[in-house]
C-alpha cells in the first residue's frame, strides 16, 4: 500500500521565471496549508537541484496518504482549476507562463487522482460525476 502520493511536476524543464511565477501569491497560497507546504518544498528542491546540491531525483511533490483529506482535496482541485484558468488565459505566447500552466495542470491531475484514491472511487466514476 501507497503512504504517499508523488508527482512529478515536471521542475526540470521550467524556466526560473516559470518558478517564479509558481511562487508567486496570485494563485499557490490560496491551497490548504499542507498542499501548499509540499509545493514549496518541491520548488525548495528544484531550486537545490539548480544551484548544484546532491539530490536524488527530479523533484517531486510529496503528500502523505494520511494527510489527505476528501473536502481539502476537492477545495484543491477548484482552486488549481481556476489558477490553471487564469494562466492559460495570460500565457499566450508567453513561453514562462506556458510551462508554469503545465506544472499547475500536472498538479491538477494529480490531485484528482489522490481524490479518487482518499474517497475509494475510480478515476472513471469522479470523471463521469464531473460530466453530469
Amino acid at each position: 500500500m501507497k503512504t504517499q502520493i508523488e508527482i512529478d511536476l515536471g521542475l526540470a524543464r521550467v524556466s526560473d521565471s516559470a518558478l517564479a511565477m509558481l511562487e508567486r501569491v496570485s494563485g499557490a497560497t490560496n491551497l490548504p496549508p499542507g498542499l501548499f507546504n509540499k509545493l514549496l518544498d518541491a520548488l525548495a528542491e528544484e531550486h537545490l537541484r539548480r544551484f548544484g546540491a546532491q539530490v536524488s531525483a527530479a523533484a517531486t511533490l510529496r503528500v502523505p496518504m494520511l494527510a489527505l483529506d476528501p473536502d481539502e482535496l476537492w477545495h484543491s482541485l477548484r482552486l488549481l482549476g481556476n489558477w490553471l484558468g487564469y494562466m492559460d488565459e495570460a500565457s499566450r505566447n508567453d513561453p514562462d507562463l506556458e510551462a508554469a500552466s503545465e506544472v499547475v495542470a500536472r498538479m491538477w491531475m494529480g490531485i484528482h487522482v489522490a481524490l479518487g484514491l482518499v474517497t475509494d472511487r475510480s478515476i472513471d466514476d469522479a470523471r463521469c460525476d464531473a460530466n453530469n
